[in-house]
């Protein structure tokens, strides 16, 4: 079958495209990764997680939590709520009419994608008209204003053999401050930097986990005048976020990603190769990459069908089947 509209990844501006489209009539597949997930995905799975952890949290639920933690169980509660969150998130979409499949997508030719799933080795092949790249991210460590600190990837602290006794985490947004409220959650003495602006809700959950939040870095002794030994304190970087586009195949279609894998948009967020955009974190050449998520995906869908609606917002979808 061949679509209107193919979305690649799950991120929020992914999500209302894909409502919006549909709305409009348009016939919408969207390839939903198993692996490679967006920040927003990410940052729906900690809420979740930290909340469900966060309930009657008393003294003796923290001993035991505490007594029991590794780096293999934080690693199966978030793979866990991760699953949980995509698979409501497949639920709405194919009570909308999406034609969801979950899997790696890659590129076969400009209007062609095949996405393989991992878990049954299936290969779908989707055609589109238009193809919107909105796939998972990695992060990336900022290196100034502090210089040559000793940054840790977020990954690294999952995957060792124990948690570490402390650490501090670089970065307030929704991301950065689920991992703090996670890892303080069980035993890990944690602070977490975050501008005075923030207001993410998640800080509150993060301060209420016992995680120390302080609005720079020179509060916690950081500066730029030289590194801190790995010994005396363990620092994890979630201030920035890039694309990861690598796996998708995009310069057999003529699309070059840069060396961080995000892509050139123009203000309507299309790619130099007519018929597909990029939307989220894989958007590295246009400050239109910052705006709202339903920004984004009406000037995307401006510039398939003109005379498109408005998209919803997502929460009023999610509501509207709450009711049901």
């Amino acid at each position: 079958m061949r679509y209107d509209i193919a979305i690649l990844g799950n991120d929020e501006a992914a999500m209302e495209i894909a409502c919006a489209a549909i709305g409009a009539g348009q016939r919408v597949a969207m390839a939903v990764p198993e692996q490679r997930h967006s920040s927003w995905m990410m940052e729906q799975a900690l809420r979740r997680l930290v909340t469900e952890l966060s309930i009657d949290y008393t003294a003796i639920r923290r001993s035991l939590l505490r007594r029991i933690a590794t780096p293999r169980l934080l690693r199966r509660l978030l793979a866990g709520a991760i699953n949980a969150e995509t698979s409501e998130a497949i639920e709405l979409l194919e009570r909308l009419g999406v034609d969801v499949v979950p899997g790696e997508s890659r590129f076969v030719s400009r209007n062609s994608l095949a996405v393989t799933s991992g878990m049954s080795c299936k290969r779908t092949v989707m055609s589109a008209t238009n193809i919107v790249i909105g796939t998972g991210v990695r992060r990336a460590a900022v290196y100034r204003p502090l210089g040559l600190l000793p940054f840790r990837r977020v990954e690294s602290v999952l995957e060792g053999r124990s948690l570490p006794d402390s650490l501090i985490v670089l970065g307030g947004e929704a991301f950065g401050a689920g991992i703090a409220s996670l890892l303080s959650l069980f035993g890990v003495q944690t602070s977490l930097v975050a501008p005075e602006k923030d207001d993410c809700d998640l800080l509150e959950l993060a301060e209420d986990a016992g995680v120390q939040i302080v609005h720079h870095p020179s509060k916690l002794g950081l500066t730029s005048e030289g590194p801190v030994s790995p010994d005396e304190q363990q620092i994890v970087d979630c201030r920035r976020t890039v694309g990861f586009t690598e796996h998708l195949g995009l310069p057999a279609i003529g699309i070059e990603p840069d060396e961080h894998g995000q892509l050139w948009c123009a203000a309507n967020l299309e790619t130099w190769c007519s018929g597909v955009f990029g939307i989220g974190s894989v958007v590295g050449f246009s400050a239109d990459a910052a705006d709202h998520p339903t920004i984004q995906a009406e000037r995307i869908l401006n510039r398939i069908q003109h005379r498109i609606r408005r998209p919803h917002f997502l929460h009023s979808h999610l509501k509207a089947f709450a009711s049901l």
